[in-house]
């Protein structure tokens, strides 16, 4: 009898182990399936004032977007340059969407593995002024088939490393010129009314818009070549950054005026000597460019204008 009681014991916590394993099984495939966290940043792009990152590809050093207003800057020691306006919203919210995939490691010794380590990783945090919102690194990313990429990512303060599809290391492991304005002119060119080129000696003229059409200090213009300039200009950028122009004068200079109160466009290029071609706009102060290639696509002849 004491045999059958115990049996009857045994099947009792048997049954009951069995019923605590159903619940937790139905309550983890309610949740998906998963037992770690759906989201690792979750902020508002308009609460950002602020971003620090620390790209392993400088060697960690500190790469600050600053929002001023309603302008960014970047700033990375003692230099500061006006900011891609369109990078820190984008960034942000590629932060917001990222979800995990997996939970890779637990565990302090697997951080030079995944590369989530302050020096090996690319460090990122998000300010609204002193307020500290989000701090995590952007560790190593994989490929697997088919086609599929993984970032391993690790929040600060915390043991977990996450899998996170997509390749993050790409937008945010990047040098400091990458986050600066590759702004040239940003303009509609329906709007432009006349256009002033001013050169070295006596090669400086007028294209402007008339009644008939567009002309040439006064000449009639050819409206195909016309058209194919202002293609190639009105939304115009440019990677290649020079750090000064100290002692530079202006060799020539195209304003852009327009109708419908269009904000004038100013650009002015700094010739050397030596060969070398800088360029400024007034639509992104403070960021030159060293490009003869950028030059001679916006100071262009008058007879390429002309029929």
């Amino acid at each position: 009898m004491y045999r059958k009681l115990n049996i009857k014991i045994l099947a009792i916590i048997f049954s009951i182990l069995m019923i605590v394993v159903v619940l937790t099984e139905m309550a983890d495939s309610r949740k998906g399936g998963r037992t770690f966290r759906e989201e690792l940043v979750d902020v508002s792009p308009d609460e950002v004032t602020s971003l620090e990152i620390s790209p392993k590809v400088e060697g960690n050093k500190v790469i600050k977007l600053l929002k001023e207003n309603d302008s960014w800057f970047v700033e990375s020691g003692d230099k500061r340059h006006r900011a891609d306006p369109s990078l820190p919203s984008a960034m942000i919210n590629e932060l917001n969407s990222m979800k995990p995939e997996s939970v890779v490691a637990t565990g302090d010794e697997r951080r030079v593995q995944y590369e989530v380590t302050d020096s090996l990783g690319t460090r990122v945090k998000l300010f609204s002024g002193n307020n500290l919102l989000a701090d995590l690194i952007i560790g190593k990313f994989s490929f697997s088939q088919p086609q599929k990429m993984t970032s391993y990512i690790r929040l600060e303060g915390d043991k977990v490393i996450y899998g996170v599809d997509g390749m993050l290391g790409m937008s945010f492991n990047r040098n400091v010129d990458s986050f600066r304005d590759k702004t040239v002119i940003k303009s509609n060119s329906s709007d432009w009314s006349r256009l002033v080129y001013k050169y070295p000696a006596d090669s400086s003229f007028t294209l402007e818009k008339a009644a008939e059409g567009w002309t040439v200090n006064g000449q009639p213009a050819d409206s195909a070549s016309v058209a194919e300039y202002f293609s190639a200009i009105r939304n115009l950028s440019d990677s290649r950054f020079a750090e000064n122009k100290t002692g530079m004068s202006v060799t020539h200079s195209l304003l852009i005026e327009g109708n419908n109160d269009m904000e004038k466009v100013e650009i002015n290029g700094y010739y050397q000597e030596d060969g070398v071609f800088m360029v400024e706009s007034s639509q992104n102060r403070g960021n030159i460019f060293e490009s003869t290639e950028l030059a001679e696509k916006i100071f262009i002849s008058s007879s390429s204008l002309l029929e």
